[in-house]
């Protein structure tokens, strides 16, 4: 999980300009600089590649596998016979590496952290490779809880307080942690020698981008056409309704979640939220914040946007109203939107929004544009 850093308007205001700025302005050192590190990575990972792809009697290369993605700019994958080599870049720092590993394939007994990528698992039907799972109150997945109380898979504790023990046992092929910015490390599971497969794709550069990542976990557990073919439909389906909501003239102000202790935790304007919010078709408020990742603003910032909004998502471990968010913070009483809740202990929204997309707005654009008829199986936000 990303910890958002705290902002005010001000800073937010001149990050904007110097965005639009950076984007007018061709200095000489700015394009040539970043274009040079994007080479200088290539060239390590080719160098990498080359070293690595090698027939170890003859020392010739073995021509690799790459897979080729449309839509995902921070991780790429080679696979040279068992092996598959994979370069995350670091989502905080784009010239800059997060990751860089090799792992034998296909995986048959991984670590996973995070209900969102366990649930993928099972859905290319590899569950069975699923060793141990952190963070499992979060589950809701039937079939996997089922599993743990068997004992199928193991409760390796949280990600952070790790059960070293029962991860020790486990012995698994791959550690698969979501990472966050200015993370120290694994701890002891660094120590382990295990591949550490770091899963940024919740930092990707659309939805589209982060949902290709499943070609990536495909080509892991040796699953490619599977997840070739799943992507495929999610990236069909999402066009149809970006293409769809593009055609309303009316553009609800939207504004989303709502302020805990102090603080309003919001979805930037670039982040994968931000942009699924702008195809729903929808004028999300805190669309000129830069930067993917969420931003901390204080309560009367949120506050003086909130008073502009149409429509008021927010999604909420348990029920909630409006009543219980006023009695919490009294200021949001003056907020005239609807409000719609997300429950997430009732319905999936972590385990499937991330690399269905395609769900969410087709949710979003039944919402926001009701005038469209849309129909939708899908209904995270009441």
């Amino acid at each position: 999980m990303l910890f958002p850093r705290k902002v005010n308007e001000n800073i937010i205001k001149d990050q904007a300009r110097e965005t639009i700025k950076r984007k007018r302005c061709k200095f000489a050192y700015d394009k040539p600089m970043y274009s040079n590190m994007k080479h200088l990575w290539t060239i390590i990972f080719a160098c990498m590649l080359l070293c690595s792809c090698t027939n170890g009697r003859t020392g010739k290369a073995v021509e690799g596998d790459t897979l080729s993605l449309r839509h995902a700019r921070h991780v790429r994958a080679v696979r040279c016979g068992d092996i598959m080599y994979i370069e995350i870049r670091n989502p905080w720092d784009t010239t800059a590496l997060l990751r860089s590993i090799q792992v034998k394939v296909p995986v048959r007994r991984a670590a996973v952290y995070s209900a969102t990528h366990a649930a993928l698992l099972e859905e290319l039907g590899v569950s069975e490779y699923i060793g141990g799972i952190f963070d499992t109150k979060y589950l809701r997945n039937s079939h996997l809880r089922e599993d743990i109380a068997k004992g199928d898979i193991r409760d390796l504790g949280t990600s952070n307080a790790v059960n070293i023990e029962q991860v020790m046992d486990l012995q698994p092929d791959l550690l698969m942690p979501s990472p966050y910015e200015s993370q120290g490390g694994y701890g002891r599971l660094e120590q382990m020698g295990i591949p550490i497969m770091e899963c940024a794709d919740y930092m990707e550069v659309s939805p589209l981008a982060r949902a290709e990542w499943i070609r990536v976990y495909g080509m892991l557990f040796g699953v490619e056409q599977r997840a070739d073919s799943l992507f495929n439909e999610i990236e069909q389906r999402y066009n149809e309704l970006k293409t769809l909501a593009s055609t309303c003239k009316e553009r609800p102000r939207l504004l989303t979640e709502r302020p805990l202790s102090g603080t309003w935790h919001v979805p930037n304007g670039e982040s994968t939220t931000g942009i699924l919010y702008r195809d729903a078709g929808a004028d999300y408020l805190f669309a000129d914040i830069p930067g993917s990742g969420a931003s901390a603003l204080s309560i009367e910032m949120g506050l003086n946007r909130a008073m502009h909004a149409d429509l008021w998502l927010v999604k909420s471990f348990g029920s909630l109203t409006k009543e219980q968010i006023i009695d919490d913070t009294p200021v949001c009483k003056h907020i005239p939107a609807r409000l719609l809740v997300c429950n997430t202990e009732e319905v999936p929204f972590f385990e499937e929004t991330p690399f269905h997309p395609e769900y969410l707005l087709e949710n979003l654009i039944s919402v926001l544009h009701p005038e469209l008829g849309l129909k939708t199986e899908h209904e995270y936000f009441r």
